[in-house]
């Protein structure tokens, strides 16, 4: 889940947005990344998974080509006549030659790791669906960004694939030349695979930094040197590398603690210098490329370049992005994992499920790969495949080179182009080590015996391979334990010393090695009972050029984010933010609202030596709500947009919120109520000059850009996900806004931190309120202390009373005050005058009220409205009463008069909200509470 940059994929992935997804203001979201690459991924034949060749059909057993993508139909096409060998011609009239049944002075051309023959004036196309190993390579690459200008043979019917013997053929013929087309990469002279001095896979060699291309700091000069910490790092342990730029000080900082908690090996590779003298200020072991930054450190091909660097140098490394933090130590898995081990590549997946976990799905390699957890073993395989990863991120800079400056490009997105390096080898299907025909399983052995040749290493490889042929001669008595044991795919490609090099790939397990997905939204991993190895940072939401706002509020969620200040958890003092906003040196001390649980709380495993946090804290007690309880289902919705069919059926449709079912009705349904408890809270928590603690928050519907089933994401299962869940801060809010606010908050595990004193965390105030249910236990299920301060309050009384009775007893320095949902909500929602009341709404406008944030798309609804069923949320929480000249205009000349009587205060919060529908077409919009300039103004800020 990396970057997709450039001038056609910004257009797409604007496209994208349009349909299901994320709001637009976040392209460079996860979700809208995928949405992008989405669009631009087109088959030109029907697509085949990658399954073994065991469980094919013996017609279909051939390698497996890569998906060509959808490219946007922008380039002019070259004169017909300036292409040659053939400069005229067709099908009908040119002789014939070879056994692809084209004319004699057919060309080849290849774009997005398809091959095609063109011939005749017309320049038209037949599609090598099955090349031959290096046929993309001797194929003259098209420069634009369409083939478009190239018509299909036969509209792309029958006769348009050329099939296995004809793309044979047609393999054997010569490059196209002309305008728009690139010579092909095997024109160049070849040039001899550079080996370590050691041999492949036999560890560095003596003074192997004097040769090397890099510049290490002092920290690295030591560690490496005789009687240093990484002195004598025996062959095939994996040397951990990152690698960013000074901006990302505080990510790389936090990384690296988690590194140094587990004592692995670690280098960190700087794209500037202003990085390598931090890394070294901060004691990290730091490299650069000699002569300094430049196109060998620059993002893209710098990044594989330095992977280069330490593979020749006889490492294997393990690659981990900034946003991966590493949580146990990989070594014992990587040493130890069956046939993955032995592989010259592992990478990891965004696999979501484990649907995608077996032979069938070929443990995910058929989908896109994750380059943020990469190991390369120091083997020719791996070499060859990041020679061609640098040399294609080559290729797409000088294809680009034109586009302006201030415009992310293409090549900076690695991860896009190792999929393509990936899907472009051409894949052996022959080799198998899980086969049953003992030849196959042989092919595979030669091929993981060349990797590492040292004779540890060959014999428990051996091992491995004779326990496998036993689970195979066993038979059904022990197909379950083979089946578990994860496959790898043989694959190969021409290197640039013109030979054919076979590389061996794999994946990491999804749940040890743990996507954002399922560490972060199923909370997979800690309801199962066990802490992964490693988990990225991804499908999260909200990060900007600014900061990586949603990354980080994840790892605070968690208590993995190690590197905030002292003031952080102090009573007066700022949070972290790169610019942190002044207004929160005006509060001291905090408030947290928990609420009690209606069932047993279900709390996740600690982590290392972090406390409990749990996942399921509820602020709702539906079991007190009226029954039935009808609701219009889209009266949390801001915009409903599709058919007028859809729109007209959702606006009329009312249910029981009680067994109204699973989608994006419900979950803005009862997320207002929730929505409502935060509101109130910041304002309560403003009246008293304090720091809000969120409660943990729960989502009846995931966040996904695409078409959700029953509020998840597709192919996860029910007991993978249970409905509610405990969600991430950025699946309902946008934290960039909240850090420019003046509106401070913690997160919900913030008083769990061993960052905070004891005696600070024991320093509390219990507030209740007469007549709300007796809360004996805090979101984690625990008893309150028994010393515990309580600050009785009635039904009515306003968060300005609220504060000031808090000062009348003389407990205004509490580190924190406690309150419950169910008290809160008996509380007025007023701070006690029009001014104050106004104030806050404005803050509030700003991180609550512009509900054009997040759409959700149902499957149940696209299928019957296909493509054209879509939800926006949020609304805002009711504005407190400011008079009828405020901000929003809403409200008497002053505050309205507070109930006292708690049925009618929560008899009005039950009351359904009035909206007014507006639109036209294929939109409706409810905008009572959404001032059209208070928009713009939010969006411009």
């Amino acid at each position: 889940m990396k970057p997709v940059h450039g001038a056609a994929v910004a257009a797409l992935g604007a496209l994208a947005l349009i349909g299901c997804g994320v709001r637009l203001t976040h392209f460079n979201g996860p979700a809208t990344r995928r949405a992008a690459v989405q669009l631009v991924v087109e088959h030109e034949q029907p697509s085949r998974r990658l399954v073994p060749e065991t469980q094919q059909p013996a017609a279909a057993r051939q390698p497996v080509v890569a998906p060509k993508p959808r490219v946007p139909v922008t380039s002019a096409p070259p004169p017909p006549a300036a292409l040659s060998p053939r400069a005229g011609g067709d099908t009908k009239g040119g002789s014939k030659a070879g056994g692809d049944g084209l004319s004699a002075d057919a060309c080849l051309i290849a774009k997005w790791g398809g091959v095609w023959a063109l011939e005749g004036p017309r320049r038209t196309r037949y599609h090598v669906d099955i090349p031959t190993p290096g046929c993309d390579q001797r194929s003259a690459e098209v420069e634009g960004d369409s083939l478009a200008t190239f018509p299909k043979a036969h509209g792309g019917g029958p006769g348009y694939a050329l099939g296995a013997k004809g793309s044979k053929a047609a393999c054997l013929r010569r490059a196209c030349a002309g305008p728009g087309l690139r010579k092909p990469a095997l024109v160049e002279a070849p040039t001899p695979l550079q080996a370590p001095p050691n041999g492949w896979g036999l560890g560095p060699a003596p003074g192997w930094m004097e040769g090397s291309p890099l510049r290490f700091n002092s920290v690295a000069r030591k560690a490496f040197a005789a009687g240093g910490s990484y002195e004598g790092m025996p062959p095939g342990q994996p040397l951990l590398l990152v690698f960013g730029g000074a901006s990302v000080n505080d990510m790389l900082r936090n990384w690296a603690l988690h590194v140094q908690r587990l004592a692995l090996p670690y280098v960190v590779t700087c794209m500037d210098e202003s990085l390598f003298t931090l890394a070294g200020n901060h004691g990290m072991p730091a490299a650069i490329f000699r002569g300094g930054s430049g196109e060998e450190a620059s993002a893209g091909p710098g990044v594989v370049r330095f992977f280069l660097a330490f593979l020749r140098a006889g490492f294997d490394i393990l690659c981990a992005d900034l946003d991966v933090l590493w949580l146990r130590d990989p070594r014992p898995w990587v040493a130890t994992s069956a046939l993955i081990s032995f592989a010259d590549i592992v990478v990891s997946t965004d696999v979501t499920s484990d649907a995608a976990e077996n032979d069938r799905a070929s443990w995910g390699l058929a989908q896109e790969l994750n380059t943020g957890m990469l190991l390369l073993r120091s083997s020719p395989g791996a070499a060859v495949v990041c020679e061609a990863w640098v040399d294609r991120m080559k290729q797409e800079m000088v294809s680009i080179e034109k586009l302006p400056k201030n415009m992310l490009q293409w090549w900076s997105n690695d991860q896009t182009f190792f999929n393509e390096v990936h899907m472009r080898a051409t894949l052996d299907g022959f080799a198998n080590p899980k086969a049953t025909d003992a030849a196959r399983r042989e092919r595979a052995a030669e091929h993981l015996r060349s990797i590492d040749r040292r004779p540890a290493r060959t014999a428990a490889l051996d091992a491995a391979l004779k326990r496998l042929g036993d689970m195979i001669a066993a038979g059904p008595a022990k197909a379950g334990e083979l089946e578990d044991v994860r496959g790898l795919q043989f694959r190969s490609r021409i290197g640039c010393d013109g030979q054919h090099h076979s590389f061996a790939i794999g994946t990491f397990p999804y749940e040890l090695f743990a996507s954002g997905h399922t560490f972060f939204s199923q909370s997979l991993q800690l309801r199962r009972g066990f802490s992964p190895v490693a988990v990225h940072t991804t499908f999260q939401f909200c990060d900007t050029a600014e900061f990586a706002w949603g990354k980080r509020s994840r790892l605070r969620e968690r208590l993995l984010w190690l590197v905030d200040p002292d003031s952080y958890y102090e009573r007066v003092g700022p949070a972290s933010e790169p610019q942190p906003e002044p207004t929160e040196l005006e509060y001291s001390g905090f408030l947290h609202l928990d609420g009690a649980l209606p069932d047993p709380p279900t709390c996740e495993m600690p982590l290392a030596d972090s406390p409990r946090t749990c996942c399921a804290g509820a602020l709702l007690d539906m079991s007190s709500w009226p029954r039935p309880y009808m609701r219009s289902e889209a009266s949390a919705a801001i915009k409903v947009e599709g058919s007028r069919s859809f729109i007209d059926e959702t606006l009329a449709r009312k249910s029981d919120v009680h067994t109204m079912r699973d989608g994006p009705a419900r979950h803005l349904l009862l997320d207002s109520f929730q929505r409502r408890l935060i509101h109130d809270a910041l304002a309560l928590a403003r009246a008293m000059k304090r720091k809000l603690i969120l409660p943990p928050l729960q989502c009846w519907s995931d966040r996904y850009w695409n078409a959700l089933v029953r509020g998840r994401f597709p192919g996860v299962r029910a007991d993978a996900q249970p409905l509610p869940f405990h969600c991430p801060f950025d699946h309902l809010f946008d934290n960039e806004k909240w850090a420019h606010s003046d509106a401070p908050i913690r997160e919900h595990s913030f008083l769990d931190s061993h960052r905070v004193l004891d005696r600070d965390r024991n320093d509390s105030v219990r507030l209740v309120v007469r007549g709300a249910p007796a809360e004996a236990r805090d979101h984690l299920g625990r008893e309150p202390a028994v010393a515990a301060r309580t600050l009785e309050l009635s039904p009515g009384d306003d968060y300005a009373k609220a504060a000031s009775a808090l000062q009348q007893k003389g407990w205004g320095g509490a580190y924190v005050v406690k309150v419950g949902a169910r008290s809160l909500e008996l509380l007025c929602e007023s701070l006690g005058s029009a001014k104050a009341n106004a104030a806050f709404n404005k803050v509030v406008q700003r991180v609550l009220g512009i509900g054009e944030q997040i759409r959700y798309c149902d499957d149940a609804d696209n299928r019957r409205w296909p493509g054209d069923a879509r939800t926006w949320g949020f609304h805002r929480p009711p504005p407190l009463p400011e008079g009828s000249g405020g901000l929003l205009g809403v409200g008497a000349s002053a505050p309205a008069a507070c109930r006292t009587d708690a049925k009618e205060i929560l008899a009005a919060r039950f009351a359904e909200p009035e909206r007014s529908w507006k639109g036209r077409g294929g939109e409706s919009w409810s905008t009572q509470d959404r001032p059209g300039y208070l928009y713009h103004q939010y969006m411009n800020k």
